[in-house]
């Protein structure tokens, strides 16, 4: 595809999001753009392959308080399922005792004043059957489990990572065992059931819940390499036709209809954040401001009108900051992009890719209503190791920048057009 296809970036389209999203258009209440206003504190919340354990935070949380971050996604052991909430038979195999001793380990963890803001992560990897009843009680008593496990520990809430890494993709209707059995129709709508069912759960274990998401309707943005292109909806594009035909060949597809789902059960006390995965990827000020603004009004058009208020104002969207894509860590191994998207940082000098994660960083919480999170493969922040020659030092100076109201100070699209350019030289020889 061409390069603006994957970049996102068409001037025009950038410069009317930056100008929604500071003067407010696209908020649909009082209430919301007086929440707005009162809301300052931005949080960058860590997930990575070094995600702790109970007993490793209870153990280790003056060491953990190093990182230059507000919170984490915690990682429950397998012997309690590991937050895999889809899996049925992971769950059959806990015990009462093992699930015990985790929420007394968890009741007990000590409160930091540095990381404050923290989740229990849940995870998608699926082996239910949406049509099957005795398989969601099952997922909903992993839920309560992992809702009671976050309001013990004096948790915000949980961190829902919906991918689907197993062998079966519950979200994509053309590929289930099960599609000849009932059309796409009847699947959104048991979907849809199934969302809701999935929030009441959560809220009746802790009321007030946030549901941090790594990804929700963000995966329907023009340009996004993991799913069908739907946003921005236009003229005849906005027929339900349409958009269900879409829907139903993609990898995604019925994540919309869980995500309509879940706003019909969400309370007023509750909240949900979109936290865009896509922006991994983002090389330029104007992606994230294009971004917000289609993931607050555009993407309004594939929710129920029953749930366009609700989502106006409890639909909250953040980011999401790849520190293993910025250091050159994934050169080579996304398919999804070209060579010369995705070796940027291989060509850039460890002060620029470290300029490049800075940049990213300050442009995450400026256009976040609330938690981005930072994600990490490589990196180990509770433990100081393999952290690349500037980056906690950028993390630490974009939230300084920020949360002081000053400007980032530099650019770096120049910079990124450069590396590219070379990429492709490069390639053709």
């Amino acid at each position: 595809m061409r390069e603006s296809k994957y970049r996102r970036v068409a001037l025009l389209t950038g410069a009317m999001a930056t100008l929604c999203f500071l003067t407010g258009f696209g908020f649909k209440s009082e209430a919301q753009t007086k929440w707005r206003r009162e809301v300052k504190d931005k949080k960058i919340i860590e997930i990575s392959w070094s995600s702790p354990t109970p007993s490793y935070f209870r153990d280790h949380i003056k060491q953990m308080e190093k990182a230059p971050v507000n919170g984490l996604g915690l990682k429950l052991p397998d012997s309690v399922g590991g937050g895999n909430v889809f899996r049925i038979d992971l769950w059959k195999e806990t015990k009462e005792k093992d699930r015990q001793e985790q929420l007394d380990i968890l009741a007990s963890l000590p409160k930091s004043k540095v990381l404050t803001d923290n989740f229990v992560t849940i995870h998608g990897e699926s082996t239910m059957d949406w049509f099957n009843d005795s398989d969601w009680k099952v997922v909903e008593e992993n839920l309560r489990f992992c809702a009671k496990a976050a309001k013990i520990s004096g948790f915000k809430g949980v961190f829902w990572d919906a991918e689907p890494y197993g062998k079966v993709n519950p979200w994509n209707y053309s590929a289930l065992p099960e599609k000849g059995k009932h059309a796409f129709s009847e699947y959104a709508k048991q979907v849809r059931k199934r969302g809701g069912q999935f929030v009441r759960t959560l809220q009746s274990e802790f009321p007030g819940v946030v549901i941090l998401s790594m990804r929700q309707l963000s995966d329907f943005q023009d340009g996004s390499p993991f799913s069908a292109h739907l946003l921005p909806l236009r003229g005849e594009h906005l027929d339900p036709k349409y958009i269900d035909n879409e829907l139903s060949f993609s990898y995604w597809g019925l994540h919309v209809a869980f995500t309509d789902g879940m706003l019909d059960a969400l309370d007023t006390a509750s909240t949900f954040v979109d936290a865009n995965e896509d922006a991994y990827f983002y090389t330029s000020e104007l992606e994230f401001f294009k971004a917000y603004h289609t993931l607050k009004v555009e993407a309004q058009a594939l929710v129920s009108p029953e749930n366009r208020n609700k989502f106006g104002v409890q639909y909250e969207v953040g980011h999401a900051i790849s520190t293993d894509y910025t250091a050159g860590g994934w050169a080579g191994k996304l398919n999804a992009f070209p060579r010369w998207l995705d070796s940027q940082a291989t060509v850039l000098t460890p002060e620029q890719r470290a300029q490049w994660l800075e940049h990213n960083v300050y442009y995450t919480l400026a256009t976040s209503d609330r938690y981005c999170w930072l994600y990490s493969e490589s990196i180990n922040w509770w433990e100081q190791k393999n952290i690349p020659p500037g980056f906690e030092e950028a993390i630490r100076s974009a939230r300084s920048k920020y949360e002081e109201g000053k400007p980032l100070g530099f650019k770096i699209e120049a910079m990124m057009e450069s590396a590219r350019e070379r990429l492709k030289v490069k390639a053709k020889k």
